[in-house]
């Protein structure tokens, strides 16, 4: 496995430790913050919807967290890539109106078979050649559509919030011009002091606890086979696994699908055993551990998503803790925290997708235009169509040129 660009003299590697500098480790630590931030907080509508209690849904978190972040570390030190492994966000919206009236155990067993599957998936060649095909400007064309509604969500929240927005933007460029690896840094601290200047803080208790796994015993049925296991294994593959892998091509690296996913695989088959569905390939974290700002050198982002691996571990630990943490600052913040910290990435991305080869000039277009209409036909992603339109424009604006 390569990376591609490399440093014109990468030099011999020097270890972990060597290789780690501080912005790899705050940028590691925003990599997670925006994650728990984010999709982890949506396990809650799920536990509601299926009437779970919060001891199950807290193995959930526990489960995703302490997994993933081995799997990221050791996925990243084998391959020198930074690579983050996430659960599957489309599962968890797919749980929500699937759970319900399936009995958790069942849940469990079709989260085990769906386990199995994508490690069989992970051996099937043809199928990760196909991954491994597709150009480096569509992969770009795909991660910034991916980015792009982040921007979004931060111009949102700048209208409800307009000083604390317009403070971290100000903080963000100026820094850009003195110290451009700390920006992202010094955001989250005018997050914080804003919002409490602002009185925009919501004060709570925040209890200091270990949370506790539960072991549940799967029990294995058609019903949960086909309603939950088969349709959580085609979104994890078509969400998670063909984005995550066009981020990394969009960022220059290209590690093989194949092990990647059978690791992925054989972490949520340990997983489920406490309640949690799929573990997959991170795409969106992706992005804030492979840029600049983590490390100047590309061949060393790899200890930036150790280091959120690391985090990832940390926060699963004590997952009700860092809940109620992430709870007092206000959610315009972690909104804004979001879109300045992937505008980097956003805009690298814009500029791979539109300065790739002359044929396919329609290509990149018509994967941000699918993508990011949110279409899902059969319940599949728009993410998925987006490149797979984008796939099929390609090829048919450079059929001319291979009959010339």
């Amino acid at each position: 496995m390569t990376v591609h660009p490399v440093p014109a003299t990468p030099g011999p590697t020097r270890g972990f430790w060597r290789d780690t500098q501080p912005s790899s480790v705050l940028s590691g630590l925003i990599a997670i913050l925006i994650g728990w931030a984010g999709p982890n907080v949506l396990i809650y509508s799920v536990a509601q919807a299926a009437h779970l209690s919060s001891g199950t849904a807290m193995s959930w978190l526990w489960a995703h967290a302490v997994f993933t972040g081995v799997t990221g570390i050791l996925l990243s030190l084998r391959t020198r890539m930074p690579i983050i492994s996430t659960w599957s966000t489309p599962g968890i919206a797919l749980l929500v109106t699937a759970l319900p009236g399936v009995p958790f155990s069942e849940a469990v067993g079709a989260f085990v078979t769906s386990a199995v599957l994508v490690i069989l998936l992970g051996t099937f060649r043809p199928l990760t050649r196909i991954v491994q095909a597709i150009p480096t400007p569509l992969a770009a064309a795909l991660n910034a559509a991916i980015l792009l509604p982040f921007g979004f969500r931060a111009l949102q929240a700048s209208q409800q919030t307009p000083v604390l927005v317009g403070a971290m933007l100000i903080a963000y460029f100026v820094l850009r011009q003195v110290a451009p690896r700390w920006a992202v840094a010094g955001v989250l601290l005018v997050a914080v002091a804003a919002s409490g200047a602002l009185h925009l803080w919501h004060p709570a208790s925040v209890p200091f606890t270990l949370t506790r796994p539960e072991f549940v015993l799967p029990a294995f049925s058609v019903h949960a086979t086909l309603n939950l296991a088969l349709p959580l294994t085609l979104l994890a593959f078509t969400g998670q696994f063909v984005p995550g892998f066009g981020v990394l091509k969009a960022n220059g690296y290209e590690p093989a699908p194949g092990p990647v996913m059978q690791a992925c695989g054989a972490a949520s088959v340990g997983a489920a055993f406490f309640g949690c569905h799929n573990l997959t390939l991170g795409a969106l974290l992706a992005n804030i551990v492979s840029g600049p700002e983590a490390n100047p050198d590309p061949a060393r982002r790899y200890t930036a998503a150790v280091w959120a691996g690391v985090f990832n571990i940390a926060f699963g630990l004590f997952a009700g803790t860092f809940l109620h943490l992430m709870g007092i600052l206000p959610p315009q913040a972690l909104a804004a925290l979001a879109g300045i910290a992937l505008l980097a990435a956003t805009g690298s991305s814009l500029q791979g997708a539109f300065h790739g080869s002359a044929s396919g000039r329609l290509a990149a277009p018509v994967i941000l235009l699918v993508t990011l209409s949110g279409v899902t036909p059969f319940g599949i992603g728009s993410a998925f169509w987006g490149i797979l339109a984008g796939l099929a424009v390609h090829w048919a604006e450079s059929r001319p040129a291979r009959t010339a």
